[in-house]
């Protein structure tokens, strides 16, 4: 009997959110029957292959989260990702209607082809992972295998039937996982089975958003750093140096009145050249000693009174601490945004297909995982409590292996390996 390889199951996972039948490489099967259960959000189809010597293979696709399928549906999906994110410790609807679905499918072929020997396959993508692994579980040894593409792991019930019915090794047979970079969502829950984490073509290509994310992280640490400078040589009584905080004032005035007059360029010089007068204003009054009421103007009540060196040091420390504040909150906004949009991008069932070899079957790249972190660890070793500041700290520190800059600029699966590996409970085979 012909094995029905990991690519096929990938492009199964693809042909049921577009609603296809069989076709390309899985053009052998034919569609046998589907089921959709509106109140728990399951959709599933089954498909069927004949070969040679009575031989037969059913499959079982199970879909994942698709807010396309209608309200009612996406509502039942949305109550048992709710429900996943608990880690339930009991059986769960959406799981008892699968289960239900496949020993129905099976009734029907065993009466309509009864001289079949049937080898049953569950396989999902997301949301569908789950329930191809927990029907795998439930149902065993009735599925010879599941394999799945970016599950959120699997809840406490079914690991622990699971580990009373076999040992690790048993399940590592039965039960492929194949996972992209650590996100949100394949990190919700524990896995089981064998952990292979797919090399994707969006891993290596340097997107324009990784551009200019990696641009605006080396310029954040600049303003940082730069006006960092400018204030250890104003103490030092080197400079009266208000050059950092002219520079950034007349470029963020200039900038918003760009975007608040909707691009129009004179209204913008206008604003550059008010915003460049005021600030040699103030630039003028910080180097004169005197009180006088063009400098009261220009720096107010309290700054015009005090010595130009005070002056200049009180103007560069503020800037200085308001330049690291703002600098921080910015980046961990651009990082926070590259996280959900990488997610977005890699979690997609098309960009997995990227990871498989049509004519194998097999991964291109797979790379072994011993284990894979998921939500609670992390609560526990106390990643999630501490990971804005972490990342506030990487927002400033240069050359951080992890950090949006421009030493990342065309080192994208670089950046996305060593936050991997900065995860609790991450950890690659030799």
């Amino acid at each position: 009997m012909r094995e029905v390889t990991d690519f096929q199951f990938a492009y199964f996972n693809n042909i049921i959110y577009n609603e296809q039948d069989p076709d390309g490489p899985v053009s052998d099967f034919t569609r046998f029957s589907g089921s959709g259960r509106l109140d728990s959000g399951l959709a599933a189809v089954a498909c069927t292959r004949e070969d040679e010597g009575g031989k037969g293979a059913v499959v079982f696709i199970f879909l994942g989260t698709d807010t396309s399928k209608g309200a009612n549906m996406v509502k039942g999906q949305m109550k048992t990702n709710f429900q996943l994110s608990q880690d339930p410790d009991e059986d769960m609807q959406i799981v008892k209607d699968a289960v239900g679905y496949v020993e129905e499918t099976l009734a029907d072929l065993k009466k309509q082809k009864s001289s079949v020997d049937w080898k049953l396959y569950t396989t999902g993508h997301s949301l569908g992972g789950f329930l191809a692994t927990a029907v795998a579980v439930q149902l065993d040894p009735q599925i010879s295998r599941a394999v799945t593409f970016d599950s959120p792991g699997l809840p406490k019930y079914w690991r622990d039937a699971a580990q009373q019915n076999h040992d690790d090794g048993y399940w590592r047979e039965r039960i492929m996982d194949y996972l992209t970079f650590p996100n949100p969502i394949n990190t919700t829950l524990p896995h089981i089975g064998h952990l292979v984490r797919l090399e994707l073509q969006t891993h290596s290509k340097g997107t324009p958003a990784h551009v200019i994310r990696c641009v605006l992280g080396t310029a954040l640490r600049a303003a940082v750093w730069g006006s960092a400078v400018n204030l250890g040589l104003t103490l030092a009584g080197k400079t009266r140096g208000f050059w950092a905080t002219k520079v950034v004032a007349v470029s963020v005035r200039t900038s918003k009145k760009l975007i608040s007059s909707r691009l129009n360029l004179r209204e913008t010089a206008r604003e550059a050249r008010a915003a460049t007068k005021e600030d040699n204003a103030k630039l003028e009054a910080i180097t004169d000693g005197k009180s006088s009421k063009k400098n009261r103007k220009a720096l107010g009540p309290i700054l015009s009174r005090l010595p130009p060196s005070l002056r200049a040091a009180a103007i560069t420390t503020t800037w200085a601490f308001t330049t690291a504040l703002i600098s921080s909150v910015s980046y961990i906004s651009t990082r926070t945004s590259g996280a959900i949009s990488d997610t977005q991008q890699e979690h997609s069932i098309v960009a997995i297909l990227t990871g498989f070899d049509e004519e194998s079957g097999h991964a291109k790249q797979p790379i072994e995982v011993l284990s894979w972190p998921y939500h609670d660890l992390l609560v526990k070793e106390g990643f999630t409590k501490a990971h804005s500041r972490r990342i506030a700290v990487e927002g400033l520190l240069p050359l951080q292996p992890a950090a949006y800059g421009l030493h990342n600029l065309l080192r994208r699966k670089q950046l996305l390996l060593a936050r991997a590996y900065s995860l609790p409970g991450y950890k690659e085979a030799a």
